[in-house]
């Protein structure tokens, strides 16, 4: 007669098991939960929406009110991700802190977001934020090394939010989607950054058509005193 596995038995192949096979048990086998979700959560990718969640790209539809959702995560003390995706606050438990080094906190405010990340994971690799919904933003910019800003929102406040946290000394390196800067704003830009001593190597990066920068090029050359500005795509270094 085979013997069961004991609960430290368990444990060690949790470990070395497929996420997503653990995960399946967990969802079957209540018996078996206490020991799976002891064992440290490691994924690669993990976003968490309202109606699903998404495993290191297997999809797991929520069956009712974030019923499914919560069984994965409720009572977990430990989960590691390397791309975290946070769509929807209701879906995680409050107890549950994530270890990201990737974080994207889709349309929600970051300082929603923020109290769900292990203090650990900062500075964080990357960080992508809706500024629409984060007018903080500034307070946060000594969180990650490389900041993704976009918007859903086209006024005149975000503009000078943008212009705000460009400026800022502590500004890591950024990259704006669906924004256009001006040439008399980038050339600016420029000026302040060689003006302040701005770190060496420091990117900014504008996803818009690269015709757009060689409006400029000539300006942004004289800003310089006459050194190469390197484009690289929609890159200005």
């Amino acid at each position: 007669m085979t013997k069961p596995l004991t609960y430290l038995s368990l444990k060690v192949v949790f470990q070395y098991m497929d996420v997503n096979k653990r995960l399946e048990l967990n969802f079957h086998c209540p018996a078996l939960r206490s020991a799976e979700r002891s064992v440290p959560l490691n994924l690669h990718f993990l976003t968490l929406e309202k109606e699903k969640i998404v495993v290191n790209e297997v999809c797991y539809k929520v069956e009712s009110k974030y019923q499914r959702i919560k069984t994965v995560l409720n009572d977990r003390k430990h989960v590691r991700v390397e791309n975290l995706e946070i769509y929807d606050l209701n879906v995680v438990p409050d107890s549950l802190k994530f270890r990201t080094r990737n974080l994207d906190s889709g349309n929600l405010n970051l300082e929603r977001v923020l109290p769900s990340i292990d203090r650990a994971s900062f500075p964080l690799k990357e960080l992508r934020v809706n500024i629409s919904k984060t007018p903080n933003l500034e307070r946060y910019l000594g969180f990650t090394q490389s900041l993704i800003l976009f918007k859903t929102k086209h006024d005149g406040e975000n503009a000078d939010l943008v212009r705000s946290i460009l400026y800022n000394r502590k500004c890591p390196n950024i990259e704006l989607k669906n924004f256009i800067l001006l040439s008399n704003t980038t050339v600016a830009l420029i000026q302040n950054w060689k003006n302040n001593q701005k770190e060496i190597g420091t990117v900014l990066t504008i996803h818009h058509e690269y015709r757009e920068l060689q409006i400029y090029v000539d300006d942004l050359l004289e800003v310089l005193d006459g050194r190469f500005a390197f484009f690289n795509d929609s890159a200005l270094q």
